[in-house]
């Protein structure tokens, strides 16, 4: 039975993650998303919204009886332990999915892309790790360009996930996307990475 070679995409926030995830769609790559599995979940027809609303009560919907996704970001943010409960809600249904979906995948390899790879243990789930990586001042600069953040928030944003050398140490590929790398310099990393893949994968069908 073939199985699709899977590769967990993960970095710090604001280091390119979902434009690098665009170069490999682009080239046919089929594309799974955590965080947008994470939205439909708990989204209020989806499967985590009734265990989020009672832990956390009501006051964390808004008019249309959606979570206040903003109002529940600040929550977890200056709580650790609500942040964990939140985590151990969500982080299992989400990995069922990601499971399941390439289970039924008949590409030749699939990005997965995790925000929180190596936070949640997950690491061991994939055949290769690719994380995008960038310094803090980069991020820090992405952070308040993007998000309107003041530079007290960004530096508390980038503190709160895992340490950037720690992440590393799980990398077998890695993709510098630095303020200054262009997007030819990125795309041609990926076209490499691509070719690599594709020769990985056929050696594990093989193998199988």
């Amino acid at each position: 039975m073939n199985r699709s070679f899977k590769i967990g995409l993960t970095g710090g926030i604001a280091s390119g993650k979902t434009t690098v995830a665009n170069l490999f769609s682009d080239l046919g790559i089929e594309i799974i998303d955590a965080d947008e599995i994470a939205h439909s979940i708990t989204s209020k027809q989806g499967s985590a919204y009734d265990k989020i609303v009672k832990h956390f009560g009501e006051d964390l919907l808004g008019h249309d009886n959606e979570l206040d996704r903003k109002k529940l970001r600040t929550i977890i943010f200056n709580n650790s332990e609500l942040k964990k409960d939140l985590e151990q809600i969500i982080h299992p249904e989400i990995h069922s999915i990601i499971n399941q979906l390439t289970l039924e995948s008949q590409e030749s390899y699939q990005i997965i892309v995790i925000p929180l790879l190596i936070e949640t243990d997950y690491q061991d789930f994939f055949d290769r790790i690719l994380i995008i990586d960038c310094s803090l001042e980069t991020q820090l600069e992405r952070l308040m360009d993007r998000d309107d953040e003041t530079i007290e928030n960004a530096r508390k944003i980038v503190a709160n996930q895992i340490g950037r050398g720690k992440r590393l140490k799980f990398a077998d590929d890695i993709i510098k996307n630095e303020k200054k790398t262009s997007i030819e310099t990125l795309k041609e990393k990926v076209l490499q990475l691509h070719e690599n893949y594709i020769e990985l994968a056929e050696k594990v069908q093989f193998q199988d």
